[in-house]
């Protein structure tokens, strides 16, 4: 989203970001002094800091870690478990060894160099929520810098009273770090929606925008703020009358927030008594829990990308195994849909030797990639048939072009089966098995495909940019990216009903399932389940309500 700084009359400028959380707040800025972050050394000085050196400031880096998993609440630890496995993995552990033998260069340069090409492979991602994984890379790295030079962290836990905390970028581990009693909100000039810190932000009922440009340039310490998430909106040093206003919103929303707790742990049901879900899109089982809390009826996306891209090598079975048990775990019971791995030419994985594509939107990507590396793929589809022991676990293939590919991932499932039974390994069978409907041609098929499949979920993302012909993250574009469009709806609609006439459920984990616009005519056509980002829960929920024929099931609720 575009920046602007506007200039009112009576009050101070106005800054334009990104929202990430449906929090306001009137504070007092603290501007983040930015002496922590990553430094670059001279390359070619004399070596001061050698490969011991390096050594124990990782394992110091480790214990620090261990020690802000045990002291933050379990959702928020395992985000940062995220950040143990970076500090064990040879990126950090081994590669800058080779650097600094190689170039002679010290330790300093060495973790920057490794670093910043580690945020660089994380920032070539089309996802926003794989991208955003860059900052706990940055975070990592600033981590070992740090401890390198022999600093210690800023001391952010006695921040003054209505503190709105401003940096270039705030750190998950930063954010973790602020008490929410002092601090009521954060706002950046990088980062997105879907970043560790903006969900640790979140939880922590802190006001939050991000990807504000030219925000250090406009704000100073002690500058008066207001924070308004919801429209990603900074007012600095507003007017009596304006804040005011917002302090009479903030009362506002503390108490419909009150009265939408309930909501958000509602279960909706039409007059017919089928249940309309909604669920939430995730990316790891740290978020899984926070889903929970948070009201979820499910899992409606569970990413597993993230596995498979902090790293060097394959995740192993195990590993993946255990990360799908969890969550199903959590919801014990609730629908967990699981997404096999969506990867491709963009977002390119070190270990599979994929060569760089003119153009990967359209290539060998998803499902495609899958089916090429058979090898990958059934090490992936052994630890979900296995975890779905532990709970109610669904499989879901993405790019779903023909039944040719469909049928191929089908059959790769079977045989991991009979390999499972073979070795004797327990494993769930009957698991439920769906496909992401996200190419016009998956839409304009889908009563072929809805014979064959136990659920659609539909993609509005990539469903919109493959039949408008727009790219999505090209901001010259952009404005053509509308899954309100007339052609987008009518594949949408086409593909639910085609889904209802074979009797099977259909759901939507793109953007448009929490669009408030898009809510009523989803609703209308009969969507089964919404799968929204965490914080739109309980108002995608709310919004539902609202509709004719959509009720709270008074058996269920509380």
């Amino acid at each position: 989203m575009k920046t602007d700084a506007i200039v009112c009359k009576t009050e101070g400028p106005v800054l334009t970001g990104i929202g990430g959380t449906e929090r306001m707040a009137v504070g007092i800025a603290w501007v983040l002094d930015e002496s922590g972050t990553v430094a670059k050394s001279v390359t070619g000085a004399p070596s001061s800091l050698g490969p011991e050196d390096l050594t124990a400031a990782l394992e110091k880096s480790r214990e620090q870690v261990r020690r802000l998993i045990a002291a933050v609440p379990v959702h928020e630890g395992e985000i940062f478990s995220t950040h143990l496995n970076f500090l064990e993995d040879p990126a950090f552990t081994q590669e800058p060894l080779e650097t600094m033998k190689k170039t002679g260069c010290d330790a300093m340069e060495a973790v920057r160099r490794a670093s910043e090409e580690l945020q660089a492979v994380f920032q070539e991602f089309d996802d926003p929520y794989m991208r955003e994984r860059a900052a706990d890379i940055r975070d990592v790295g600033e981590r070992i810098l740090r401890n390198l030079r022999g600093e210690s962290e800023e001391d952010l836990t006695a921040l003054p009273p209505h503190t709105i905390l401003v940096a270039a970028d705030v750190t998950p581990s930063r954010t973790a770090r602020l008490d929410p009693r002092q601090v009521r909100g954060i706002v950046t000039e990088m980062g997105g929606r879907t970043s560790h810190a903006v969900i640790i932000a979140g939880v922590m009922n802190l006001a939050a925008v991000v990807g504000c440009k030219d925000l250090l340039s406009v704000v100073k310490t002690g500058d008066r703020l207001i924070v308004d998430s919801p429209r990603g909106t900074i007012y600095v040093n507003p007017g009596e009358e304006r804040i005011k206003e917002y302090q009479a919103k903030i009362e506002k929303a503390a108490r419909e927030e009150e009265a939408r707790q309930k909501t958000g742990t509602a279960q909706l049901v039409r007059k017919d008594g089928s249940r309309v879900l909604v669920a939430a899109n995730i990316g790891s089982p740290a978020e899984a829990d926070i889903a929970l809390q948070k009201g979820a009826d499910g899992i409606g996306l569970f990413r597993t990308e993230f596995l498979f891209m902090d790293r060097k090598e394959m995740p192993g079975e195990e590993e993946q195994y255990e990360a799908y048990r969890k969550v199903a775990e959590i919801f014990a019971g609730k629908p967990v849909v699981i997404r096999t791995l969506d990867i491709g030419g963009d977002k390119p994985l070190p270990y599979l030797a994929m060569r760089r594509e003119e153009n990967p939107f359209l290539g060998l990507r998803a499902i495609r990639l899958c089916l090429a590396r058979e090898d990958v793929f059934r090490v992936q589809l052994k630890a979900l048939l296995r975890a779905a022991t532990a709970g109610n676990i669904h499989v879901m293939f993405p790019m779903i072009s023909s039944l040719q590919e469909l049928r191929a991932a089908k059959n790769v499932l079977e045989s991991c089966k009979a390999e499972l039974t073979r070795a004797g390994v327990p494993f769930f069978a009957d698991l439920k098995v769906g496909m992401m409907v996200e190419i016009p041609a998956a839409a304009l098929l889908a009563r072929d495909f809805a014979a064959e499949v136990d659920f659609f979920s539909i993609g509005t993302n990539d469903l919109t940019q493959y039949t408008l012909a727009v790219d999505r993250g090209n901001p010259d574009v952009n404005p053509l990216y509308d899954f309100m469009h007339p052609a987008v709806t009518a594949l949408v609609q086409k593909t639910i009903e085609a889904a209802h006439c074979l009797s099977i459920p259909c759901f939507m984990c793109g953007e448009m399932a929490s669009f408030p616009q898009a809510i009523p005519l989803l609703a209308q056509c009969g969507l089964d389940e919404f799968s929204v980002s965490i914080d739109a829960v309980a108002r995608t929920k709310e919004i539902l309500l609202q509709q004719e024929g959509i009720q709270t099931d008074p058996a269920v609720c509380p």
